[in-house]
């Protein structure tokens, strides 16, 4: 039975909804940085301190949206590094106009700004490859989408902004569990969508049975992923679900890699990984010691004389499965994030990206050792 009421989700998504404004990269003009002595850098509040002017009105944007604004036009840090103590803040201005102009000249890119009304801010933005797709437009689709594949939502998850992104998890009304090893039982057919303002990404959940937590994976269809919802560029989108050749194709894959990892030590470079991880997605200091000891393990070998080049060659304390089901299980079931907080299902990819990732150490049997 769904546990999501789409009606009122689709009312509760246009009411907290920011604005936005979608223009041309080119458009967006750098003015330059406010120096007011303070050291704020909240982007999930909205604050912000870098200064563009956009069709005539100056606004201020927060540090994470002028660095995705950086990188659609290929600037990165050393560049303005570098400009910056040669030339000054005149000098990084002129280079980041330059190279938002000669970049739309050659490939042009629309973006939508997302606006945060309370601190008068852009909070958020979002690449617009096609044309824009509304939260009316996609709540259209997917109920068009349920209906054709008997799928229905459980739970939803959403970014700072709900524009900037909002995942549906959808179970399916004939459910099939499948068995990997004893002990680890997978509900294979469910489904999720993920929605902002410039796409739609159809994706894989498998949930593990055994102790409830989840998994997210993309489907490698070119299908799987819509910029338009118009009728001539969805009708394999639309299709997938019911395309039993593709799901025993990613099970597959995802089994083989499963069962490697129940039998592989991580290394000592593959636990640093999932400690970066964890970081990025802010998981609490000491739980994230105890799913990924990285620290720890580190310095015995850096202490017993190993180098840290060699980080890819030293065997970690635990299998990479034991790390991998580390992760999704902190992801799924921990209590510190919120339910909607679409962290869960970012450390759930981040988990399948390490499982699929090709190992350091492998096992091998040797009637010579």
């Amino acid at each position: 039975m769904s546990e999501v009421d789409l009606t009122k989700l689709r009312q509760y998504v246009a009411a907290v909804a920011n604005p936005y404004k979608v223009v041309r990269r080119d458009a967006i003009e750098y003015v330059g940085r406010l120096q007011d002595g303070s050291e704020i850098t909240a982007p999930y509040e909205g604050y912000g301190k870098n200064v563009y002017r956009v069709e005539g009105s100056e606004l201020l944007v927060n540090d994470t949206v002028s660095r995705q604004l950086d990188k659609i036009i290929g600037l990165t840090t050393k560049h303005t590094k570098i400009v910056k103590n040669a030339s000054g803040e005149d000098g990084v201005r002129d280079l980041r106009n330059y190279f938002a102009i000669a970049g739309s000249m050659s490939s042009p890119v629309s973006v939508a700004l997302i606006a945060n009304p309370k601190s008068r801010t852009v909070s958020g933005l979002v690449p617009i490859e096609e044309e824009p797709i509304s939260a009316e437009v996609f709540f259209d689709f997917l109920e068009m989408f349920l209906d054709k594949n008997q799928l229905y939502p459980v739970r939803y998850e959403t970014a700072y902004d709900i524009v900037a992104g909002l995942t549906i998890f959808l179970d399916s009304a004939q459910p099939e569990v499948r068995q990997i090893a004893p002990g680890e039982d997978f509900l294979v057919n469910s489904y999720y969508l993920k929605w902002h303002l410039g796409q739609i990404e159809l994706g894989r959940y498998y949930e593990r049975l055994i102790c409830s937590n989840g998994q997210t994976v993309t489907i490698k269809n070119r299908e799987a992923r819509a910029t338009s919802v118009r009728e001539d560029r969805i009708g394999g989108f639309l299709d997938i679900p019911r395309n039993m050749g593709l799901l025993n194709d990613d099970f597959d894959r995802f089994t083989g890699k499963a069962l490697e990892a129940m039998e592989v030590r991580a290394s000592i470079a593959e636990l640093k990984w999932v400690s970066d991880k964890l970081e990025k997605c802010l998981v609490d200091s000491q739980a994230a010691m105890a799913i990924a000891p990285f620290a720890d393990e580190h310095k015995k070998y850096m202490d017993a004389g190993f180098r840290p080049e060699q980080l890819s060659t030293l065997k970690a304390s635990m299998s990479v499965w034991e790390l991998y089901n580390g992760m999704t299980d902190y992801a799924s079931n921990n209590t510190t994030w919120e339910r909607r907080d679409n962290r869960r299902g970012i450390l759930q990819a981040e988990a399948i990206k390490f499982l699929m990732r090709e190992r350091d150490i492998r096992n091998y049997s040797d009637i010579f050792a």
